[in-house]
């Protein structure tokens, strides 16, 4: 695989629990990306509250961009050559725009195990004027309770913060087509966007065929689709890629 981490890398993934960023494509080619996204999906149905749920299973755009071989290859070089995408959505924040809390994703998510990895692809630039994520070196290694959030939050509930020590905390800056991955535990977070920019970006969650998907849960009718490998278990229901 072109795009193969190396054994420092995996290794400063398992210790870090984050690693990038990465480069999907250009500035300019995403700068066209962006353009089609916002004039096939988000023209007549913006996204709500910052989020925009599995575009993957109907539009073949937002797939190709989940199944990009850049991303796909490298987490197969951490979690194995079967995998299967089972959510994605966008994030966007225009001006304004609410905090992200600090939090761990596994505190929302319906699997069993909780085994997931994530790709943050910047559709836009990402900078720490127009809110991009932060994450906590090594946060990954602890499950941290969450407690309700305040208002005005995006997320309902939040890591609790005597459990979170936010002083070594890193600003993942992207490029417009760079992403970076994450596991499930990593505790990250986004300021609010007091900038005059937007700030879109595609979150990609992809596990492994041991992991059973309740889709039931959360997200009604969603299902999982095989990105490498096989899916030689079965335990969450699948559907094919969108033409």
């Amino acid at each position: 695989m072109a795009d193969a981490l190396t054994r420092d890398q995996i290794e400063q993934f398992r210790q870090d629990g984050y690693l990038g960023p990465f480069a999907l494509c250009s500035p300019d080619e995403m700068a066209r990306i962006a353009a089609r996204l916002d004039a096939d999906l988000f023209a007549s149905e913006p996204p709500q509250q910052g989020l925009y749920q599995s575009r993957h299973l109907d539009n073949r755009q937002v797939y190709d961009l989940c199944a990009h071989p850049a991303i796909i290859s490298r987490m197969a070089s951490i979690y194995g050559p079967d995998l299967l995408l089972w959510r994605s959505h966008f994030f966007l924040k225009e001006q304004g725009a609410a905090e992200v809390p600090w939090h761990q994703d596994t505190n929302y998510w319906p699997l069993e195990p909780p085994l997931n990895i994530s790709a943050w692809v910047a559709i836009d630039d990402a900078t720490v004027e127009n809110a991009c994520v932060h994450v906590i070196p090594g946060s990954h290694q602890t499950v941290v309770p969450h407690v309700r959030s305040p208002e005005g939050m995006l997320f309902a509930e939040m890591a609790d913060m005597e459990y979170v020590d936010t002083t070594t905390a890193v600003a993942m800056e992207l490029r417009a087509g760079e992403f970076f991955l994450f596991n499930e535990r990593t505790v990250h977070q986004s300021a609010p966007n007091n900038s005059d920019r937007r700030r879109l970006g595609l979150a990609v969650r992809v596990t492994t065929p041991v992991v059973c998907v309740d889709h039931r849960r959360l997200f009604p009718g969603h299902k999982v689709v095989v990105v490498s490998g096989e899916d030689r278990l079965g335990f969450s229901d699948a559907a094919d890629p969108p033409d």
